[in-house]
């Protein structure tokens, strides 16, 4: 199993980056699967540089819905609707994403080329070779930890969330462990109502006993060395998310 890094950054893309999308694949005999987590604002465009055409997308899974994370979910619905009049565009896409809030989630589905499908806490969903749960996690609205289980190991995403249990119980034992750090501790109590920062995220991965940190969802104007620095105290293995990177799980 191996995922891509599409974007790393929220609330809004820098020049030359993109917002929270993830692409999670294995191989199994010579044919991929695969599941695009989050589809924030820029991360279409990396996927056909970085992963292949946009007819590879089959399956869509949404951590919450802000619009940092689901944005080009939009431009993706239109893709989908073109009735496959081009190879490289997606034949049908399922969405899987939490039910609230409704105006947004109603926004999901398109014609009969893309369908949504509400997820819930402790749901199992099958998709290709991999197994996926969803753990609750403290966020201002309705949002998810996604623990995916394929080949090769155990991929965790965090999602949006601030210090809670759900993140912890999503991330125990993983093999890789995509969490955000949404600022430093300078900015401890401006994101305290939604996110980590660095060295709660790193507190959380030491914890849950992950294997290896990925730190994402990066506030654009961060000092990353800074951040990382103060990540790396609770877990010293600690790395900063590369966009367009592929990891092996």
């Amino acid at each position: 199993m191996k995922v891509t890094v599409l974007g790393r950054y929220s609330p809004y893309p820098p020049r030359g980056g993109a917002c929270p999308g993830y692409w999670v694949e294995a191989e199994e005999g010579g044919s991929a699967s695969g599941i695009l987590l989050d589809c924030g604002p820029g991360s279409l465009r990396r996927f056909q540089e970085h992963v292949g055409p946009l007819s590879k997308i089959h399956t869509v899974i949404l951590s919450h819905l802000h619009f940092d994370h689901i944005s080009d979910v939009m431009a993706l619905r239109y893709a989908a609707g073109s009735d496959r009049r081009h190879d490289e565009l997606p034949d049908a896409v399922r969405i899987y994403a939490p039910p609230e809030p409704e105006k947004e989630f109603s926004l999901l589905p398109y014609k009969k080329a893309v369908t949504a499908h509400a997820v819930s806490e402790g749901m199992a969903l099958k998709a290709g070779p991999f197994n996926v749960t969803f753990y609750p996690t403290a966020h201002p609205i309705l949002s998810f930890a996604v623990r995916v289980e394929g080949p090769g190991g155990v991929l965790v995403y965090s999602g949006d969330t601030r210090p809670c249990d759900g993140i912890i119980q999503a991330a125990k034992g993983a093999d890789l462990f995509l969490c955000e750090a949404s600022g430093v501790e300078a900015d401890a109590d401006y994101i305290a109502p939604g996110h980590l920062t660095a060295r709660q995220a790193g507190e959380v991965a030491a914890e849950a006993g992950v294997k290896r940190l990925l730190l994402t969802h990066i506030w654009p104007l961060c000092d990353e060395e800074q951040l990382l620095m103060e990540c790396r105290k609770p877990f010293p293995g600690a790395e900063v998310a590369q966009e367009g990177r592929t990891y092996t799980v």
